[in-house]
């Protein structure tokens, strides 16, 4: 069997399950006396929750059926599952059907509109080809999950194999203790056996890691079995065996880890220099509109056609793309962990960006807004030239020496070194502006200068964190700032 004909009768069910909630419902209830029509639409929705329902469990199945045939494909499905439950999709269908009984149309309307949306995205994710880049990242958050999970179960076994020795040592004659810490035992058992059924579906070291977890959950059964017989002392012996077990899981999926990682480091560089060459392209067509826009007005006496005051707030429009833009590189490079110094200098690009695109909605335009895109553009163009110097390796403590890992720092340096010159130049236009006064900044200042002199101090304090992040990835944490 091949997954082809399969997801695509997924596909098909997605689409069965938007269409049935095309309905309009106000259409349907402008006449309330029409009650065949009202229970037609509460049946499609029950009807639609159902086929929704069917699909999330049909997806994962073909995944599990399909992973190591097809692990590409069954990802894609898993990766569908996953976003329909985060979109809690067959929550909002319930919750929908709800406000349908107690004759909410119009937010029952409203409800299914956003579910239509959501339904289309899932279709998109099932019908259209996933980058690997976005399947690494997929697998990265995956094995972060799966990690975090397993350190909790670490920690719980370690605090009952400390139970088991202490009740070892002393001897006790109650048997209450004995059956709660069985009880504990098997419920870590179970989350343990969920971890590991979880990890094999990654793939690579992570199986092995899934095999440990395996054999943990085997002397965790054995613990139990103790803890039932009486027998602590025994109990004790397996839950080091299956700590022991957890720890070598844990090493394994770091393994996997670094190797997505490294293949996910060779794609982030392109797909950053991408996101921030759009973002600069749009910032000059922006550029050019509002240039366009401000000679209109100026002939106008600042009171230009309706036309023009349409062409900025669509401007406006174009301008809150390029944030969400910055919003998703900030994302891919915190998440992959590929620079440090990146993320803080482009969201202060980011902000700039906002206040540009605030003043375009409200449909507001001049030389000054002119100049502040076109510093945004320059902004632009230094991280752009600066990050195709990123070197692929990562900086590591102690190994600098190395030509990667020095071209990395460099680059580094640079966007600092550009982070703190941008501070340096809103430092000098905030005190041109400042009150001429030798005492500190009276109550009723400006608010806007106030506003201007607290950005420039958040961006000084970016300056200094990234500087702390690099040194301590250097030469490790600095020992006088331990906690004693």
């Amino acid at each position: 069997m091949t997954l082809l004909p399969t997801r695509t009768t997924a596909s098909l069910l997605v689409c069965a399950a938007a269409s049935l909630l095309m309905t309009q419902p106000s259409r349907a209830v402008d006449t309330p006396q029409q009650i065949t029509s009202i229970d037609q639409v509460q049946f499609q929705q029950a009807n639609a929750q159902a086929q929704m329902e069917e699909l999330q469990n049909r997806m994962f199945r073909l995944a599990e059926a399909t992973r190591q045939a097809e692990p590409d494909d069954a990802a894609k499905l898993l990766m569908a599952v996953r976003a329909a439950r985060e979109q809690l999709i067959l929550e909002q269908m319930r919750s929908n059907l709800g406000l349908l009984n107690n004759k909410d149309y119009s937010h029952a309307a409203d409800e299914q509109a956003q579910i239509i949306a959501k339904l289309e995205e899932l279709k998109k994710l099932l019908t259209s080809g996933v980058s690997d880049l976005q399947m690494l990242l997929e697998k990265l958050r995956a094995i972060d999950q799966a990690n975090k999970k397993l350190d909790a179960a670490t920690a719980e076994e370690k605090r009952q194999k400390a139970a088991s020795e202490k009740l070892a040592a002393a001897s006790p004659s109650e048997k209450k203790p004995l059956d709660n810490l069985k009880h504990d035992q098997e419920q870590n058992r179970k989350a343990t056996d969920n971890i590991a059924q979880a990890v094999k579906n990654i793939g690579g070291a992570a199986k092995e890691a899934g095999d440990k977890l395996g054999s943990a959950s085997g002397s965790m059964s054995k613990a139990e079995g103790a803890l039932g017989s009486g027998k602590p002392s025994f109990a004790m012996t397996e839950q080091k065996d299956a700590v022991d077990a957890m720890v070598e899981a844990r090493k394994k999926l770091d393994e996997e880890r670094n190797k997505v990682l490294a293949d996910v480091e060779k794609l982030v560089r392109k797909q950053v220099v991408m996101n921030l060459t759009e973002m600069l392209e749009r910032q000059k067509s922006v550029r050019a509109g509002t240039e366009a826009a401000v000679k209109v007005l100026a002939s106008s006496q600042g009171t230009g056609p309706r036309e023009t005051l349409l062409k900025l707030r669509q401007l406006g429009v174009a301008e809150t793309a390029i944030v969400r833009i910055a919003d998703q590189t900030v994302d891919l490079i915190e998440q992959t962990q590929f620079s440090v110094a990146l993320p803080p200098a482009i969201r202060r690009v980011q902000q700039k960006i906002a206040t540009i695109a605030a003043t375009l909605d409200d449909s507001r335009a001049d030389s000054r807004l002119v100049q502040s895109e076109i510093q945004v553009e320059k902004d632009l163009q230094d991280l752009l030239d600066t990050f195709k110097e990123l070197a692929a390796s990562k900086v590591t403590p102690g190994n600098c020496n190395c030509k990667g890992d020095k071209n990395k720092l460099e680059a580094e340096l640079k966007v600092v070194r550009l982070m703190q010159t941008r501070v340096n130049d809103d430092t000098q236009t905030a005190d041109k502006d400042r009150p001429q006064v030798a005492s500190d900044l009276p109550a009723n200042v400006n608010p806007m200068l106030r506003e201007k002199i607290l950005a420039t101090r958040d961006g000084q304090t970016d300056v200094k964190t990234v500087l702390d992040k690099i040194h301590q990835q250097l030469f490790g944490p600095d020992p006088q700032e331990q906690p004693k």
